[in-house]
């Protein structure tokens, strides 16, 4: 633990402000040639704590910094044989880390992200391999009520029926009394929608052959489902379902073209002017 005296200067220290360059900032605390400066203290302190929360804060931000330093400087006096390496392994990591930050920030100016409908169905009918579906999928009309929901029978009817007018009445029941709604928009993957049935389908198949209306209830719901259409696996899944899957894909053709024509270009601009030199027998440094 800090001494107590230092404690009560933390409180004076905290309330001090200081204007001038970092070279002439206050030092809270010293290890040799290092220092934890007031400003790198209140940095990691929030401004909304009490006096008597920050100083206690500011006591154990003080410590952890003195054990840190102080394992660091045994750690590199103990591992001569290391240092190398992990200064070798922290070089290379901050490497990274900039060219990473660098690419990102190429390709937030220069990525194009506008893709038409027709590179969508282009790249769609190329790619058809890739847009096998390991799943049934099917467009439903499902629904999970509250047991004592009004008008049922109603429901049911409205759910099966193709009329506009039944749709309008279904969707106007289900902004009031509907706990869930899947509408015939939109494909789902039938594993997707089992994990909402309140029951254990261990052959897809007969589940599928069952009907197209089912219902079921456990102790509180009531689950009715209606499937309008089904796709079975291995058969090619429909562009509408792929098409936001096909936006990534091309963004992510685009974002290598791009930074491996970034890279091209430094490689060009750094041998014709010099700057890289490649030596067919390796030379000593001057």
């Amino acid at each position: 633990m800090l001494p107590r005296i230092l404690i009560f200067i933390l409180v004076g220290i905290l309330a001090f402000s200081c204007q001038s360059e970092r070279s002439k900032e206050p030092i809270v605390v010293q290890i040799g040639e290092k220092y934890l400066t007031l400003s790198e203290l209140r940095e990691s302190i929030p401004d909304d704590l009490t006096a008597e929360d920050s100083t206690e804060l500011a006591s154990t931000q003080i410590q952890s910094w003195i054990n840190n330093e102080l394992m660091y400087d045994k750690a590199r006096y103990n591992l001569d044989q290391e240092v190398s390496n992990i200064e070798l392994r922290v070089d290379k990591y901050r490497k990274e880390l900039f060219i990473f930050a660098y690419e990102k920030e190429m390709v937030n100016q220069k990525l194009d992200t506008n893709i038409s409908e027709s590179e969508i169905k282009e790249f769609y009918n190329e790619n058809q391999q890739i847009f096998l579906l390991n799943d049934y999928i099917l467009k439903v009309r499902y629904v999970k009520l509250k047991q004592n929901s009004p008008d049922i029978e109603e429901v049911e009817q409205w759910l099966q029926s193709n009329e506009l007018e039944a749709q309008q009445k279904l969707d106007e029941y289900c902004l009031k009394y509907a706990v869930q709604q899947y509408t015939d928009s939109s494909w789902v993957y039938l594993n997707e929608l089992l994990r909402e049935l309140p029951i254990e389908v261990y052959n897809k198949e007969s589940f599928l052959r069952s009907g197209n209306f089912v219902r079921f209830t456990d102790l509180e719901h009531l689950y009715l489902l209606h499937i309008l259409e089904l796709q079975s696996k291995n058969t090619l899944s429909p562009l509408d379902l792929e098409s936001g899957r096909i936006k990534n894909l091309i963004l992510n053709k685009r974002k290598i073209e791009l930074l491996t024509s970034i890279r091209g270009q430094l490689y060009r601009d750094g041998m014709s002017s010099g700057k890289v030199k490649i030596y067919k027998k390796p030379q000593l440094l001057n």
